[in-house]
């Protein structure tokens, strides 16, 4: 049987709300913490289980009650209220597993500083972070459910077709950049449909009917699809 993830998400606005849906739908207990009275109405009409906090009060964020066992995930619209509440929930709650999202490179370096677990920046998301992330399922899933409804980002598997310029390539010889999509990794049927994840050094022959795992806007996607025919998604 799988164990019930327990998850409080601060912020309820473009990040925060698809973070919570997604794992609504993944059925964890969700419990949601805004300072915004905006964002408060929004989530009880979502009849989403939610609280108010104030950001500037140490004591109205330690009166949440935050237990050991519950993942917390700062997914504050603001950069830098986000950064100063992951610095205020990480000295506050030692032990709690917490994910910072952010959309700002300079943010994530000082994210990162703060002492949260994972941080995930929207805008530099590569196989090697989702790696470590994707062994965590709870995080699995709203990172999936947050990319497919923000910024326009979606997951995408897009398998090679026979007549395919990809076929019989090395995937060193494929310049994902040129389409602005991040390559995941990929899906190989002769070694039995095992998941390769795309690491530092990786390189792979690329055959009929292997799965390509990618990240990127929907019309880079299919900007990729019709420059390399015979790719089938």
């Amino acid at each position: 049987m799988v164990e019930t993830k327990n998850v409080l998400i601060f912020g309820y606005g473009r990040f925060g709300k698809n973070i919570a849906n997604s794992l609504f739908e993944y059925r964890a207990n969700i419990k949601i913490a805004v300072n915004s009275k905006d964002e408060y109405k929004q989530a009880k009409n979502d009849k989403k289980d939610v609280v108010m906090f104030d950001l500037q009060s140490d004591k109205s964020i330690a009166n949440l009650k935050i237990k050991e066992n519950l993942v917390i995930v700062c997914a504050m619209d603001d950069n830098h209220e986000n950064l100063f509440l992951s610095l205020t929930i990480r000295d506050l709650y030692t032990k709690n597993y917490i994910i910072a999202i952010s959309d700002s490179i300079h943010v994530t370096d000082k994210l990162r500083m703060t002492g949260v677990n994972r941080v995930i920046d929207v805008y530099a998301v590569s196989g090697n972070i989702l790696k470590n992330i994707l062994n965590i399922p709870v995080a699995t899933k709203f990172l999936q459910g947050f990319i497919n409804k923000s910024h326009d980002y979606i997951f995408k598997e897009i398998k090679v077709g026979k007549n395919s310029i990809l076929n019989g390539k090395m995937l060193s010889e494929i310049d994902f950049n040129k389409y602005n999509i991040i390559f995941i990794g990929m899906i190989d049927e002769e070694l039995g449909n095992q998941f390769i994840f795309n690491t530092a050094g990786f390189d792979h022959k690329i055959d009929i009917n292997d799965t390509i795992v990618c990240i990127g806007k929907e019309q880079d996607i299919y900007r990729f699809k019709l420059e390399c025919s015979g790719v089938i998604i």
